[in-house]
């Protein structure tokens, strides 16, 4: 399982028994929090530990959306719009929010492959809905798919032309989600068909390369009461069977409560709903899972 691995590093620098992980059984990548960030030399410094450790090309990710989901407290990463203030801009000028979002994306990518990283942790592709919890709120660049596509589109070949792999999220789409899934259990009481409605900027992306997408941790009553992270209707499908999904299916971070609070089950459920990659955020997590694998 460690291959299939994200993990979340507890500091700075990488202890002892992190680097023993990574050099016995190495992960796919390592993700980095405002935790692991000080300095743009210590960013570098830390991703080419890791990689000492490996000996390869292991993935360093990160969420840098923009606006209040921001892991480095330097330019270009802390003075980046919301979301939403480009929606807003879009419903102004399409032509203009699109190559803003764009150079935004551009710029961002080439200062995180500057540093060592692979892949960001955006764009959002859940829709913005007023009724919905604002763990999404300003992070949504719009209500309708339309809008949402266009921008995470330009997000997106902005990011890749940097040389980096933009992740969408949450599949099949946390907006109208009644809770925050790092400490709960989410639930959307839409009709099927409306939440697939509503996904339809997952299957536009996937048509125009996107190759890595984030599930919800997230229950959508109308079709069954699993989290879509482990449930093989979500996962295989309706991402992999109808939407003609080929690429990574990276579960949420396995550490947040709307998972549960077993990550190693979560890990083997989401596995066998067909994730291809499992996030294990928090230092704890990462034990637990590493634990489990030697027994």
């Amino acid at each position: 399982m460690h291959e299939q691995l994200i993990i979340g590093l507890e500091g700075t620098e990488l202890s002892a028994q992190e680097r023993q992980w990574l050099q016995q059984r190495p992960p796919q990548g390592v993700i980095l929090f405002a935790r692991n960030t000080e300095s743009p030399e210590q960013v570098k410094a830390l991703l080419q530990e890791v990689r000492a450790c490996t000996g390869k090309e292991t993935w360093a990710a990160i969420d840098e959306e923009g606006g209040r989901v921001n892991r480095m407290p330097w330019a270009p990463f802390n003075q980046r719009r919301h979301a939403s203030e480009y929606g807003a801009m879009y419903d102004r000028n399409a032509g203009t929010a699109i190559q803003a979002v764009y150079q935004d994306n551009f710029c961002t990518g080439e200062a995180l492959k500057e540093l060592g990283f692979t892949h960001n942790c955006a764009p959002v592709l859940d829709l913005f809905h007023p009724d919905g919890h604002d763990i999404i709120g300003q992070r949504a660049y719009g209500d309708h798919v339309d809008k949402v596509t266009a921008l995470a589109a330009a997000c997106l070949n902005g990011l890749r032309d940097a040389g980096i792999e933009g992740v969408g999220k949450h599949f099949p789409g946390h907006g109208r989600a009644n809770a925050d899934s790092h400490v709960a259990v989410p639930e959307v009481d839409a009709p099927l068909a409306t939440v697939l409605e509503e996904a339809e900027s997952f299957s536009r992306l996937i048509a125009q390369g996107l190759r890595h997408i984030m599930t919800a941790h997230v229950i959508y009553t109308s079709a069954n009461r699993q989290i879509a992270t482990t449930s093989p209707f979500w996962v295989h499908h309706v991402l992999r069977e109808r939407m003609c999904f080929f690429g990574q299916i990276w579960s949420d971070d396995l550490c947040m409560k709307g998972v549960g609070d077993d990550v190693p089950a979560a890990a083997t459920a989401a596995i066998r709903a067909g994730c291809d990659l499992l996030l294990v955020c928090q230092p704890e997590g990462v034990r637990a899972i590493y634990q489990s694998q030697q027994a």
